[in-house]
């Protein structure tokens, strides 16, 4: 009974002593994790702004990248002296193959999106390499993990990652924590620990917008034709003097939209400063009123007045066509009669500028025209009822 729990007492302490030190050997071998496999977590938080793009079969190159730093302890079978030899790594993932391009392996994440990882290789390599690969020599003869501490191991900390996307989505995709790389190091080809030096972990979210986009373009014109001045006078809250509603059927492409969902149009602009239900021209006296199909007015910057928009089903794996109909014709907001550029209003509507200005928009051969001299100066009076 003694006898063996000396034993076993001297096994134990041979275990701790293994742990601190390099292990002797008549020839290179594996590197084992100085306590334990080191762990490596990426952050993946991304947008993929083109939404044309969340399609079956599309592969996004260097999708994203991972630089976290840090480094790592390793216990490598060395032969006792000055030799050195390059460290040799090996690159496994534990997830299941999924699209294969050429060389290049993509590695299932789930039923959307499949991933390839390409690891930054340290020492004198100095590039990434796609995994799986295996005897990779990293170029740089060493006694690495021969002293522990002496060299520190850093391959694993950096790497870049391409996107296949299996089956498109909608909004978010979330990704848990998940294992995508066993590393493994030797100082010998094809001898390698059953544990890897490094393991990287995964997770974050991918995120493709939901969103509808003019069939046209983003930029919707819409063309009010000429005014005078005198259309807007005494018209306050009342579309101009000969001017009529423009009508015009919108069509949108809408992207990511589950069924069911119901989409809304509202306007956002600059708010005409007399008139908070009018858009802003440029000049206080006037703006620009726009009404849904129901007649109502869309007010600028308010989310409590829209138009609903009628969509479509599905015309491909993620997208829907919307439509609507809205009206806008110009407004007076004050009932005066000041083209840009006057800083107030001369009653009864009398416009008052020098000379060498501009000609304001109420300009008109019949209306009566006086000079008077002030100073050596010309000023010009336009009487505009």
């Amino acid at each position: 009974m003694l006898k063996k729990l000396m034993m076993f007492a001297g096994l134990l302490g041979g275990s701790v002593l293994f742990s601190g030190q390099a292990l002797a050997a008549a020839d290179w071998g594996a590197c084992t994790p100085d306590g334990g496999t080191h762990v490596f977590s990426a952050t993946l938080n991304k947008t993929i702004t083109d939404t044309s793009k969340n399609a079956s079969g599309m592969v996004f190159r260097d999708f994203w990248s991972w630089d976290l730093g840090g480094d790592y302890d390793a216990v490598c079978e060395c032969p006792e002296g000055t030799a050195t030899a390059s460290t040799y790594y090996k690159a496994t993932s534990p997830l299941a193959p999924g699209h294969s391009e050429g060389e290049r392996q993509y590695f299932i994440i789930n039923n959307n999106i499949q991933i390839s990882v390409d690891v930054w290789v340290q020492g004198h390599y100095q590039d990434y390499k796609t995994a799986p690969f295996s005897n990779l020599d990293n170029l740089s003869a060493a006694r690495a993990g021969c002293n522990v501490g002496d060299v520190r191991f850093t391959t694993g900390s950096k790497g870049k990652l391409s996107l296949y996307i299996n089956h498109p989505f909608v909004g978010e995709l979330q990704i848990p924590s998940t294992k995508i790389l066993d590393l493994f190091g030797t100082h010998k080809v094809d001898v390698y620990n059953a544990s890897p030096l490094a393991s990287v972990y995964l997770s974050g979210s991918i995120i493709v917008p939901q969103g509808c986009e003019l069939s046209s373009g983003s930029t919707l014109e819409i063309p009010f034709g000429e005014f005078k001045a005198t259309d807007f006078k005494d018209r306050k809250g009342q579309v101009a003097k000969n001017a009529t509603k423009f009508t015009k059927e919108l069509q949108f492409k809408c992207t990511n939209i589950s069924d069911g969902v119901k989409i809304f149009l509202r306007i956002e602009g600059t708010p005409n400063a007399n008139d908070s239900n009018a858009i802003d021209m440029g000049n206080p006296d006037i703006g620009a009123i726009i009404e849904g199909a129901n007649g109502k007015i869309l007010v600028p910057n308010d989310a409590s007045v829209n138009q609903e928009l009628s969509v479509s089903g599905l015309v491909d794996d993620t997208h829907r066509t919307a439509s609507t109909t809205i009206s806008a014709y110009p407004i007076s907001t004050t009932g005066n009669c000041r083209p840009p550029g006057i800083s107030r209003e001369l009653p009864p509507c009398v416009l008052m500028w020098s000379k060498q200005d501009e000609k304001p928009s109420c300009f008109d051969a019949s209306v009566f025209t006086a000079y008077h001299f002030r100073d050596g100066g010309t000023v010009e009076y336009r009487f505009c009822w």
